[in-house]
């Protein structure tokens, strides 16, 4: 299957822009045997086509959002990280960006992806154990890791891109997802909508990063957070939906 298309720069403002990918519609198997909280595995139908950030969302791109609404800059946030991924942002900063990017334009909607989106997008038509195998020998080549990354983040778009083109879904920085984390798929929606929970404490994270060891890394592999914490491995990746 290739839902490959060229990514197409978005410009928010004069000095503000992204590269999206747009993903098409389509079925996947979501989840793997490897652990408890990937099963079972399931097909899920994404009914609605998108467009995801070809990279997560970086330092330079998250300062507009923080100097606009006046927030505090963080030291490590300095002009030479600006093109690395942003860190340290809790589930409600990147919703809240997500509002803020929304505020600056009125005709798509810009949101965090659902999980299911999410591995959809990072499996980009594959059901290997990385989107481009089951060779741990090749991670580095796709994937800040901490086998390679010693100890940081890294610029964006540095390692190879998936099938479809999306660059750092494995390694560099984790990524909010919209669901609440639940610790396995029986009950999750099998539409892409996110699994929403009013009772849970913690939000999706996926894709590991340059912390995480390779087996984090993998498509299937799925963790949950605080979604008040600020973690300096963990980030977001914005998708903006389609008419």
């Amino acid at each position: 299957m290739s839902n490959f298309k060229k990514p197409k720069m978005i410009r928010i403002q004069n000095s503000l822009s992204f590269d999206m990918v747009t993903i098409e519609a389509g079925s996947f198997q979501m989840g793997s045997n490897d652990y408890d909280r990937e099963k079972p595995i399931h097909k899920v139908t994404i009914k609605n086509s998108f467009e995801l950030g070809k990279y997560p969302v970086t330092v330079g791109e998250y300062l507009h959002f923080v100097k606009a609404t006046k927030k505090e800059i963080l030291e490590k946030w300095s002009k030479k990280k600006e093109n690395h991924p942003v860190t340290d942002v809790s589930w409600d900063d990147a919703v809240e960006y997500c509002s803020w990017l929304n505020e600056q334009q009125k005709e798509y909607v810009y949101r965090l992806p659902t999980e299911a989106e999410w591995e959809y997008a990072c499996r980009a038509g594959t059901t290997t154990t990385w989107s481009f195998g089951d060779d741990e020998g090749v991670l580095k080549e796709y994937a800040w890791y901490s086998k390679n990354s010693d100890g940081s983040t890294h610029e964006v778009g540095k390692r190879e891109k998936n099938p479809w083109g999306l660059k750092d879904m494995h390694g560099n920085v984790w990524e909010w997802c919209q669901d609440d984390y639940v610790d396995n798929y029986k009950n999750t929606p099998k539409d892409g909508k996110p699994y929403i929970d009013k009772n849970a404490k913690s939000k999706i994270l996926r894709g590991g990063s340059w912390f995480s060891y390779a087996y984090v890394t993998r498509s299937s592999y799925r963790n949950g957070g605080d979604p008040t914490n600020r973690i300096n491995d963990v980030g977001f990746r914005l998708l903006r939906t389609l008419p």
